[in-house]
């Protein structure tokens, strides 16, 4: 078999001396770099540009980075950079404030994606004494798995519970439990003062209006107004703006009266 000669020929920093098939049939040359070494490397790699050089083109790549020394990045002091690499990343050597050693990568650094040792995140985490509605934190609890995630916190009826700090930072958590022992409707005859007092629009609610709702075999908007375990259908239209005044109208002929007269009774 003829094949197309690369001796002679220039690759990026390479010189081709000789071009020969290998023990595994591969086509192999044999290459007189620009920085004076020789090398092999496969014919597929030199022609299509996968191998330059030596290698000697990759470690002057590789020494490429920008020089963070001395810079600070939060917490932390670039100091030197290491021969470690992570992701393509030059590797530093930083000195953390608390005085803690922390080796960051540089994009890591300069992106702030890393601020200190390890620290800052703990410190976040440390909500001693802090309160959230009817818990006071206390200490991490220290037989949860997830600790320090957990905290034993003091409940204001008295009571000692361990909860999380998402839950208690979002506010899922306010309590020991004791707060959903209390009653918050207010009920007469069958209804719930706070939620025909309220102007919440179901998730589920297409319209974006209380009491309107989109019924698609028709292409029309019903309006309805369920009262005291009554419902009253209010009428279909054709587009949402004369539903929502049917519910309006309905609601300060029948439901404001009621409200009015009760709204005292509100539970806030």
């Amino acid at each position: 078999m003829r094949y197309n000669t690369t001796i002679g020929k220039k690759y990026g920093l390479l010189t081709v001396l000789d071009e020969f098939t290998n023990e595994k049939g591969y086509r192999v040359c044999l290459c007189k770099c620009r920085c004076g070494n020789s090398s092999l490397a496969y014919k597929g790699n030199i022609t299509a540009g996968r191998t330059k050089s030596c290698g000697c083109l990759e470690e002057k790549n590789r020494k490429k980075f920008t020089d963070l020394t001395g810079r600070v990045f939060g917490r932390l002091k670039a100091v030197a950079p290491t021969d470690q690499r992570k992701d393509g990343n030059v590797v530093w050597k930083c000195i953390c404030q608390c005085g803690e050693t922390a080796y960051v990568t540089g994009r890591n650094l300069i992106r702030g994606d890393t601020k200190s040792c390890g620290c800052l995140s703990n410190e976040k985490r440390d909500i001693t004494n802090q309160r959230f509605e009817n818990l006071v934190a206390l200490y991490p609890d220290k037989t949860s798995k997830t600790s320090p995630q957990k905290w034993i916190c003091r409940c204001d009826c008295g009571n000692i519970c361990s909860a999380s700090i998402s839950n208690l930072k979002s506010g899922h958590t306010k309590s020991c439990g004791c707060l959903h022992d209390k009653e918050y409707r207010t009920m007469i005859d069958g209804t719930c003062l706070e939620v025909i007092a309220s102007s919440k629009v179901a998730k589920n609610n297409r319209s974006g209006v209380k009491g309107v709702s989109y019924y698609s075999r028709s292409d029309s908007w019903i309006a309805s107004l369920t009262f005291k375990g009554q419902y009253y259908y209010l009428g279909k239209y054709d587009n949402i703006a004369d539903a929502a005044n049917a519910r309006q109208r309905a609601e300060e002929e029948i439901v404001k009266p009621f409200l009015e007269k009760n709204r005292h009774l509100l539970k806030t």
